[in-house]
């Protein structure tokens, strides 16, 4: 067995781990060295299986909004090592995607520059690139790797159609005040989409799926600071932050705490009941050892592992 596997069955030995593992985070970061496998999903599978997935994205975006298409300028939250999905937005009537990512995931060019050019062929887009198609020749992209989302809405100067992130909101380090300032810089009816994934991405694999929320803030925070593991904002977060920020949306669950696999976004209400149950239980199990700070929290809420936020600016306010 290796060590990585023990240190797995020791909830304090797992904690140590990721707090060593946060502080050479930092000092990469010091250094001004971005670079991450983190992100990196295209190198090691199929081109098909790139090109899939690409469109399934842009196709959820699609559907949380509810619109065929986005226009105008678009901001892409953690894009990772490809930007397919810009590249289907700026097809499809953006004018402009300013991708933004903390890091910069390392990347195959050969297998890019593969997938740009399978994309342009099912786009007929080839007049898309100045040149061979690429991150480096899309018009219309804009990427700012090496600056986190909190930095970048507070001061970027632009303002947006749709801004639009997968399962990048739980890795930043302030989502709630990331968010007040992406509302600010929305244009009237402009649109937030994000799907966040509430869960612990493996923290404590080998134990129950809160384990994550037992561990006390102070510890916690220096384990995750500076490696963008998630951060514990959970979905009455979410709501409350909803409620007060004036615009008009409405968040959807499409996970459930111990239950294997993603649900149509619904409201609890919607769920199977005997999932909802199951979900209750599992947080019924963990409650009482629970952190000060997650222990009131309403069971219902603990129980969702996953979400859609789906907000618009209303076409009264003027920025």
């Amino acid at each position: 067995m290796g060590l990585r596997s023990l240190v797995r069955k020791s909830i304090l030995a797992s904690c140590l781990f990721y707090m060593a593992d946060d502080w050479r985070a930092g000092r990469k970061l010091s250094r001004g060295d971005v670079e991450t496998t983190s992100g990196t999903r295209h190198a090691n599978i199929s081109l098909a299986t790139s090109v899939d997935y690409i469109r399934a994205v842009y196709d959820d975006y699609s559907a949380y909004a509810g619109v065929p298409s986005f226009h105008g300028v678009i901001g892409e939250i953690g894009p990772g090592d490809n930007f397919g999905v810009a590249m289907l937005l700026l097809t499809n009537g953006a004018d402009a995607v300013h991708a933004i990512d903390r890091y910069y995931s390392s990347r195959d060019p050969v297998r890019q520059r593969q997938i740009y050019e399978t994309l342009a062929a099912q786009e007929d887009a080839n007049t898309l690139f100045d040149g061979e198609p690429g991150e480096d020749t899309m018009r219309g992209l804009h990427y700012h790797p090496g600056i986190a989302a909190e930095d970048y809405f507070a001061a970027c100067g632009h303002h947006f159609d749709a801004i639009l992130s997968r399962a990048v909101l739980e890795h930043l380090y302030d989502p709630i005040g990331a968010l007040d300032d992406m509302a600010s810089t929305l244009k009237p009816g402009g649109r937030l989409v994000h799907r966040i994934d509430l869960r612990d991405h493996g923290m404590f694999a080998d134990h129950h799926p809160l384990t994550f929320l037992t561990i006390r803030d102070r510890w916690y925070c220096r384990m995750t600071a500076q490696s963008g593991r998630p951060n514990r904002v959970l979905v009455n977060h979410y709501h409350d932050w909803l409620a007060r920020s004036g615009l008009k949306g409405e968040i959807r669950i499409t996970r459930l705490a111990g239950i294997d696999g993603e649900i149509k976004p619904s409201i609890w209400e919607d769920i199977d009941q005997e999932q909802r149950r199951q979900a209750l239980d599992c947080v019924a199990r963990i409650q009482t050892r629970l952190s000060k700070s997650y222990r009131s929290i309403d069971p219902q809420d603990l129980a969702v592992a996953g979400i859609t936020l789906v907000a618009e600016k209303p076409q009264s306010n003027r920025t």
